[in-house]
């Protein structure tokens, strides 16, 4: 009779267990498919239409709420499960402390009631990003990437077909779906793309049998979405993040052929931790380079170049952050202040309507000045060190993820809170986590 009600003990607890974790999982991803903001932009859409009769809460203030509130059992439970020697990896000290600058520019900040509520978001979706990191396996992880960006690509789908208010720019004859703004599409649907290449990847296991039932499953189910986040990114016609996918790609190259030369090369073995690393500077020093040809081809101050133009914008921030280059006008402060705005002494188109940089680089160097940059580089670089011994197949898509967040920043703010890229560039960078109840196989090379 003891054995029975053990037995059944043990039955119930599994069962709990299985409830809890999908449970868990179906809030993760819920969560990240409300931080790509385009479903709480709809939610909150009616209310815009009381504004003349009932102004306050202003929206902003109710996207902020729904952002928090979405985000803070993230907080509590990586709160309950992160371990203390956390605290001392050096990667994590680099990112506190980029995030704790950030944090002090309020204090000077040019309109310090705007930067405290947007560093509050940042901070609250970097532990988000922490909490996917360290909560799920890498299959779980990709899955619930998929699982999110699967939402948002599907909800598009159905309200461009369906012909909601907004869906599609007639004029120009471009996809929108439920995001406002093909530039808030196209991400979403990048992501999916090199989330459906890390949860493919996650269950490629050459020791084992191919082509099983559970393959078939997953192979499906990335067709699906790979094949409609292609014809949404095309059908949207962004131009940031195709281009920051290609470079993606050869970011990806440049890593296989710097981590096979180490690997092969016994002098280089200090720096087989450091791939990499090394192949985000290349890919960086690139990236700058075409970017700067781009400019000087056109002109800075007279023409907006670029691949997505945008250097009239980084002309008027170069000279703010030139004005305070060390600590930064606050963060995200420099566009929403008057003095900023006029400091080429007199009012121009760029000042007129825009509330970003466009360029998340930009953003931190006006936020924060070159402290928040060389505290912001150092987090990367630090963060990217990868054990010798991680399978390529597992890598891969983490790097493909971080660099497409780093190389589509340099068009778009993306390095701020309360938004999915965010959340995912701190999510792949982040230190393993491991613990016991989560074990997965993981073949190496």
């Amino acid at each position: 009779m003891m054995l029975c009600d053990s037995f059944y003990r043990v039955m119930k607890l599994s069962a709990m267990t299985r409830v809890s974790r999908l449970s868990e999982y179906t809030y993760a991803a819920l969560a990240l498919f409300a931080l790509t903001q385009g479903p709480v932009m709809r939610v909150w859409k009616p209310s815009e239409g009381l504004l003349g009769s009932l102004p306050n809460p202003s929206i902003p203030h109710v996207h902020f709420a729904t952002y928090l509130a979405v985000q803070l059992p993230a907080l509590a439970l990586w709160m309950r499960r992160v371990k203390a020697d956390w605290w001392l990896q050096r990667s994590n000290q680099a990112l506190l402390a980029f995030v704790g600058w950030l944090g002090l520019s309020v204090l000077w900040s040019t309109f310090a009631r705007h930067s405290f509520p947007e560093f509050i978001a940042l901070t609250v979706t970097m532990v988000f990003g922490l909490y996917l990191a360290a909560s799920f396996t890498v299959r779980e992880f990709w899955s619930i990437v998929v699982a999110a960006m699967g939402l948002g690509v599907v909800s598009s789908w159905f309200a461009v077909m369906r012909l909601w208010d907004g869906a599609v720019n007639f004029q120009e004859d471009y996809w929108i779906g439920i995001y406002y703004n093909r530039n808030s599409l196209a991400p979403v649907t990048a992501a999916a793309i090199i989330g459906v290449l890390g949860f493919v990847f996650s269950f490629w296991q050459p020791s084992r049998k191919w082509f099983t039932r559970e393959h078939l499953v997953v192979f499906l189910v990335g067709a699906v979405v790979l094949v409609m986040s292609v014809i949404e990114l095309w059908q949207s016609e962004s131009q940031t993040s195709p281009a920051a996918l290609v470079l993606t790609a050869f970011l990806c190259v440049v890593w296989l052929v710097v981590r096979q030369a180490i690997n092969r090369n016994p002098a280089f073995e200090s720096m087989s931790t450091r791939s990499v690393s090394v192949s985000i500077v290349v890919t960086a020093i690139v990236v700058y380079f075409l970017l700067r040809l781009e400019i000087v081809s056109g002109g800075i101050d007279t023409q907006t170049t670029s691949f997505n133009q945008r250097s009239g914008l980084w002309a008027l921030s170069w000279d703010g952050v030139l004005d305070k280059p060390w600590h930064g006008w606050g963060w995200l402060a420099a566009w929403r202040t008057p003095l900023f705005l006029l400091s080429k002494e007199e009012p121009t188109w760029m000042a007129l309507g825009f509330e970003w940089s466009h360029s998340g680089y930009m953003d931190l160097l006006l936020g924060g000045g070159f402290v928040a940059a060389i505290l912001f580089v150092g987090y990367i670089w630090l963060a990217s060190e990868t054990p010798k011994t991680e399978s390529r197949l597992l890598t891969l898509p983490r790097v493909a993820l971080g660099g497409f967040v780093l190389i589509a920043a340099t068009q778009e703010s993306f390095f701020i809170g309360s938004h999915f890229l965010w959340a995912l560039l701190v999510a792949a960078f982040a230190l393993p986590q491991p613990r016991p109840h989560l074990v997965e196989e993981q073949d190496s090379d």
